[in-house]
């Protein structure tokens, strides 16, 4: 279990699945909270994730203190990739933030404050 620490999570997606939908409210989520370092872009990068997209990424959660591992997608489902649907709470919200116009192929190195990861209770808590 984690405390009140940040998560540095590696994400790479690999599809993206437009789902097109109208009337769409901005989120008022603090995206200036969640560090995002981009690793790597393809040359061809569209489309980019938006809220309502499909996506299939496989994710890697280290404990920033520390760097220990805490979570890895490949040891999930059979080492397939996760699906889950972008900004509608399926991940936590600092993943939802930090996936938001993200490429095919991209990489990137994301730091979520506790705030917008598992909070006070930590990983794995329930």
């Amino acid at each position: 279990m984690t405390f009140g620490v940040r998560f540095v999570f590696f994400l790479q997606a690999f599809c993206l699945l437009t789902i097109h939908t109208h009337g769409q409210k901005k989120e008022d989520a603090t995206a200036e909270e969640v560090k995002i370092e981009v690793l790597h872009v393809p040359k061809e990068c569209k489309p980019k994730s938006k809220k309502g997209d499909l996506l299939n990424a496989h994710y890697d959660g280290y404990l920033a203190g520390d760097g220990s591992k805490f979570y890895c997608s490949r040891t999930q489902n059979e080492g397939h990739p996760k699906w889950f649907v972008l900004g509608v709470g399926q991940v936590i919200k600092g993943l939802d933030i930090a996936m938001t116009n993200m490429c095919p192929g991209e990489k990137r190195k994301v730091t979520i404050p506790p705030s917008l990861a598992y909070g006070k209770e930590g990983y794995g808590s329930a």
